[in-house]
């Protein structure tokens, strides 16, 4: 964030304790927060540079309009104060906790990411996250060695204190939380909808020891129900909570390969058991293990490898991007309209890199981050792995 702010960027009531600096936000504070990353086309990458560029949340919504405005958008649609005070109500009701990424109580991996999901809520104990924790993601229908192999390395990793991390879903996930919980361990488990709504409905039980001994987490309202379009932003959040992601049964195409890659971006270690090369639930995993995913057997060998990263964060922590790096800068950069449409006749339907587009340009980078930034406020703007983009 800027080391900085103008004067004139914080008006009466917009600074907030948390917004530039760690700590808890202020009520009107957290509203902001919260409209801020609720307003159409805001994602975590955009809330972020926002932040930035205008010191505060309260600054960032004020600005929308006419940032969209620049992108060729005629109208961009605000999450309103009633609509945020409804969400923050829903999550109070349910006894859940609003964490915004600015704040001391945020699990320190994910704060580490570039582009932290602004706010997530969690239900249980929320110092559970602060802990170390690892992975574990497979197969939905896992055979019955891998379910008891799933437990057994779930508790093992637990009574070396480590969290244990996963998504609730049938299989792996289920053996992984069931595992930890054996072994008295804590163990998070992050949902694709809201933190209220239990998904499979099977596992209503283990979700309410999970409640009781560790922590739910999700970056979505109360109340909502998961959709397939939910579950990426719920593998990225898991990832992001570890230091490592150990992959058990995981066929060609499936989430769990979507949590590796989101791992290897992040700066995490990809973990990976071996399975019968005649079983399709391990082609997936035993295709990481050829590509460089560490082959794990046993707790000792993950714990070897987390160890040095739980004492050095540095290893672990991901690199800002050119996206992240100069967004300060972007207060001071007043773009033309010939330099938009010089940028904009560079992008088209495939993705390019930012660090190509500021090259081919010939524009600063302050100049090119804010010029998508307008554009994908304005909906016209597609964000791809390896900090690419395309135009819509």
């Amino acid at each position: 964030m800027m080391d900085r702010v103008t004067n004139e960027m914080l008006t009466a009531g917009d600074l907030t304790a948390g917004d530039l600096t760690a700590g808890d936000l202020t009520a009107a504070g957290r509203l902001d927060w919260l409209r801020l990353i609720r307003s159409q086309n805001v994602g975590p990458i955009i809330f972020h540079q926002l932040l930035s560029r205008y010191g505060t949340a309260g600054a960032a919504l004020r600005a929308l309009p006419e940032l969209a405005r620049r992108g060729g958008s005629r109208a961009i649609k605000q999450c309103s104060i009633a609509a945020a005070e409804a969400e923050l109500a829903a999550a109070a009701a349910v006894g859940a906790r609003p964490l915004a990424s600015c704040e001391a109580a945020y699990p320190p991996c994910l704060a580490a990411l570039p582009d932290p999901p602004p706010l997530i809520y969690v239900l249980g104990d929320v110092a559970r996250l602060a802990s170390p924790a690892v992975a574990m993601v497979g197969a939905r229908n896992a055979s019955a060695s891998a379910l008891r192999y799933t437990r057994r390395l779930a508790g093992d990793l637990g009574r070396k204190g480590l969290l244990v991390a996963s998504g609730l879903a049938r299989g792996i996930d289920t053996a992984a939380h069931t595992g930890a919980l054996d072994a008295g361990a804590g163990t998070v488990a992050v949902l694709a909808g809201g933190v209220d709504v239990v998904y499979p409905a099977e596992n209503q039980a283990l979700y309410e020891a999970i409640v009781t001994q560790g922590a739910v987490v999700s970056e979505m309202p109360p109340g909502t129900r998961p959709q397939a379009r939910h579950f990426p932003r719920r593998n990225r959040l898991i990832s992001g909570l570890a230091l490592g992601v150990v992959v058990i049964e995981a066929a060609e195409r499936s989430g769990s390969l979507i949590t590796a890659r989101f791992a290897l971006e992040q700066g995490r270690e990809v973990f990976a058991v071996p399975g019968s090369p005649m079983d399709p639930r391990c082609r997936g995993s035993n295709r990481l293990i050829r590509q460089g995913a560490i082959l794990v057997q046993d707790a000792d060998e993950v714990v070897e490898v987390i160890e040095p990263m739980i004492t050095q964060p540095g290893l672990w922590e991901g690199a800002v991007s050119v996206m992240q790096a100069d967004a300060g800068a972007m207060s001071q950069a007043l773009e033309s309209d010939q330099e938009r449409q010089q940028l904009i006749s560079l992008l088209g339907p495939t993705a390019v890199g930012v660090d190509d587009l500021i090259r081919l340009s010939e524009l600063t980078p302050a100049v090119v981050i804010t010029i998508l930034l307008e554009l994908e406020l304005a909906g016209r703007l597609d964000r791809h792995a390896g900090n690419r983009v395309s135009i819509s």
